[in-house]
């Protein structure tokens, strides 16, 4: 049975790939196919149009599939989606994690004084999450992933704080700009969670705080 949102979900990504290109585009079976991963996991359609954007700003984009790494980025930085969790990612070998985890950490205790105090939280998590690996070759992913998703949004939700006033407001002009070509087409709704997020990724990278989250 055909289901008529995703439907429109998939026309409005190939519509906006067509308007980019400048030439007509039709999704491959593996771009429809993480198209739909997208729809399944709940990601607004603004969400990936911007991500589609920004992709497009750092290269000649033929294929969704090249886009991903953004869309996902955006999709994470904000509030997940309340009925449908993203799809799971592959476990990372433990090392990795742990060099990403301390990459992390060290990032947020070098800010400057008085906003390392913002990351408090994320900072105990990590530790307890250092400990965790220390002692377990074996963890539970499932219980794993979460707290890493609790470091993520503890992160986004005092990111912001991390920035100058100067760049802050440039920002938000940044991620102004990045929506407002979807103005018109989106709901306001859309467009601002779409801002929201791509102003949180952005702080994100000016401060090279890099995401931890398997999902």
């Amino acid at each position: 049975m055909k289901d008529p949102d995703l439907e429109a979900y998939v026309e409005a990504i190939e519509r906006h790939f067509r308007a980019r290109r400048g030439i007509d585009h039709v999704l491959t079976p593996r771009d429809f196919g993480l198209a739909r991963s997208f729809h399944a996991a709940g990601i607004p359609l603004a969400t990936v149009l911007v991500g589609i954007d920004r992709a497009f700003g750092e290269g000649d984009v033929t294929s969704l599939a090249y886009c991903r790494r953004r869309i996902e980025e955006l999709a994470t930085s904000g509030p997940r989606p309340r009925a449908r969790p993203m799809p799971p990612s592959e476990p990372m070998p433990l090392g990795d994690l742990q060099g990403l985890l301390s990459e992390l950490a060290e990032r947020l205790s070098r800010l400057r004084p008085g906003k390392q105090a913002c990351f408090e939280a994320p900072i105990r998590k990590i530790q307890e999450i250092h400990d965790l690996l220390s002692v377990s070759t074996r963890p539970n992913w499932d219980y794993l992933r979460g707290k890493l998703l609790e470091i993520d949004q503890d992160v986004a939700g005092a990111v912001l704080s991390g920035l100058t006033p100067e760049e802050l407001a440039a920002a938000r002009a940044e991620a102004a700009r990045a929506v407002e070509r979807h103005r018109g087409h989106l709901d306001d709704e859309a467009l601002e969670d779409a801002l929201t997020r791509y102003l949180v990724q952005r702080a994100r990278e000016r401060l090279g705080l890099p995401r931890v989250c398997l999902a």
